[in-house]
């Protein structure tokens, strides 16, 4: 008996140190970059860039699943940041943030996002998201158009589609094989296995040199890093559910944009459908372009999202 107590207590020690040196390097290599605010009573991770008085509408950003507010500032912030204020947030739970129980709702994230918004005092921004961070943005519009200048839907989930999520995401959410997988499977393998599934993620297009490095994308393989994501994406199909019947509520100037070769979210089944929901949205579509299509067609989403800002500044 003592040795069996013996050998659970050095299992139990070796998860714990796995765990803890794979948090301790990726903090250390990717420390916070941002500042840190009260929202709502969720202390949220946010850059805030640019010119605060411009005549452009304000800037939000909304990552997706995996990464962080890394991921956005590279594509996106930095170049927009010129000639306007943008502001970019670690989701809930996401990055260095926090969120409160059951933070994996959408309309909680949307929540949340918002006590940071008016923590910013960020008068009606024009909020960006991608992929699940563009599901998030969908929830925020449902719940605070009045309060925004406009849109911008890059290659989100917006539909219930077919089939189940990835294993490893399913099995986050078991009792005691989740905290196995996450304390000692996700340190090891999800580095060794981030390089193929980036090169997945950005198909048929390249993704940007030094890309792990630069979006931080080891700060997803600590375990409550892991466990956060893995909930946003167990739990999103139901939430979507919840809000897809009720896009045709949204009277906001609205851009929808899909890459043609996005494998992951599919064109037919999100954006295409979200466009006839939403009567007003512009449907852009990307030809030979992936789901990384900020970062693949950084060009013409800045476009797009001028267009968006320019016209409510016009009115």
């Amino acid at each position: 008996m003592r040795v069996v107590i013996i050998l659970i207590c050095s299992f139990m020690l070796l998860l714990t140190g796995v765990s803890g040196c794979v948090s301790w390097s990726a903090s250390n290599k990717y420390p916070p970059i941002g500042e840190f605010i009260d929202a709502g009573g969720v202390r949220l991770h946010v850059v805030d860039l640019g010119p605060k008085e411009s005549a452009l509408p304000p800037l939000l950003l909304i990552h997706g699943a995996s990464v962080n507010l890394r991921d956005m500032k590279l594509a996106l912030g930095d170049a927009l940041s010129a000639d306007r204020r943008v502001v970019i947030i670690d989701r809930p739970g996401r990055g260095y943030s926090e969120r409160a129980a059951g933070g994996y709702s959408l309309d909680s994230q949307a929540q949340t996002i918002k006590a940071a918004v008016d923590a910013l005092d960020l008068k009606d921004p024009v909020v960006v998201g991608q992929s699940l961070g563009g599901a998030v943005a969908l929830a925020y519009a449902l719940r605070y158009q009045d309060d925004m200048s406009g849109l911008v839907l890059l290659a989100t989930v917006s539909h219930e589609w077919p089939g189940d999520i990835a294993w490893y995401n399913s099995a986050s959410q078991w009792p005691v094989a989740g905290t196995l997988l996450r304390r000692l499977v996700v340190p090891l393998y999800g580095q060794l296995s981030a390089e193929k599934g980036i090169i997945g993620s950005f198909a048929p297009n390249a993704p940007p040199e030094n890309y792990y490095a630069k979006s931080g994308l080891a700060l997803l393989f600590r375990a409550a890093d892991f466990e956060a994501n893995a909930a946003d994406i167990a739990h999103l199909k139901a939430q979507i559910i919840l809000q897809q019947n009720r896009y045709s509520e949204l009277t906001l100037p609205v851009a929808i944009v899909t890459g043609t070769d996005d494998t992951t979210v599919s064109p037919q089944i999100h954006s295409k459908h979200l466009a006839r929901d939403i009567k007003q949205a512009k449907l852009t579509l990307l030809p030979d372009t992936g789901h990384a299509l900020h970062h693949a067609e950084t060009a013409k989403i800045i476009d797009i999202i001028n267009e968006i800002s320019l016209a409510q500044t016009n009115e």
